[in-house]
């Protein structure tokens, strides 16, 4: 199984996602500049699942292993409850594109702020297939570690406005 690659081009509004089953390219209507940082926001494209979801939007954070998502949906949609959803990865830059190379450990926060941890058996399993690098396997467990702990200590919000920027998650929130 290969993981999920994301490649935002910037300077033609174009978002790339390549999955073991996929390859899709959509457009992106807004980028927003924040510190260091971006927010994407787009429309859903119609893919075999989560096909409630209308629009989404993205913090894309290369001086961090996250990218934060958010989705507008459906009133009977599945991800209703879903507020941010965290994906944990590694990113490089050229060219003005980013990729973000997802490594499958995700935090769903959920509209009543708590928060479910999915996917930590297959970060594990794709480090013991060596298809994620000693390095970048502990980063992602240190940095999940270090959020779950703040979350528990400061709430959700206020860990990741402290960790990013009230005007990028108020951004991010207002979907």
């Amino acid at each position: 199984m290969k993981m999920k690659d994301y490649i935002f081009y910037l300077n033609e509004k174009k978002e790339t996602l390549v999955s073991p089953t996929r390859k899709v390219e959509v457009n992106i209507d807004e980028i927003m500049e924040f510190d260091n940082y971006y927010g994407i926001e787009r429309k859903w494209i119609t893919l075999d699942n989560h096909n409630s979801i209308e629009k989404i939007k993205r913090l894309v954070i290369p001086e961090k292993l996250i990218m934060l998502t958010t989705f507008k949906t459906a009133f009977n949609s599945p991800l209703k409850d879903y507020l941010i959803y965290i994906d944990f990865g590694k990113y490089s830059s050229k060219n003005n594109s980013i990729e973000f190379i997802d490594l499958e450990l995700d935090i769903i926060i959920k509209r009543d702020l708590k928060f479910v941890i999915d996917d930590m058996d297959e970060l594990i399993l794709e480090y013991r297939r060596k298809n994620i690098q000693q390095s970048d396997f502990f980063n992602v467990l240190e940095y999940s570690t270090f959020l779950i702990n703040h979350f528990e200590q400061l709430g959700v919000l206020n860990t990741l406005k402290q960790n990013l920027s009230d005007e990028s998650i108020e951004w991010l929130l207002n979907i």
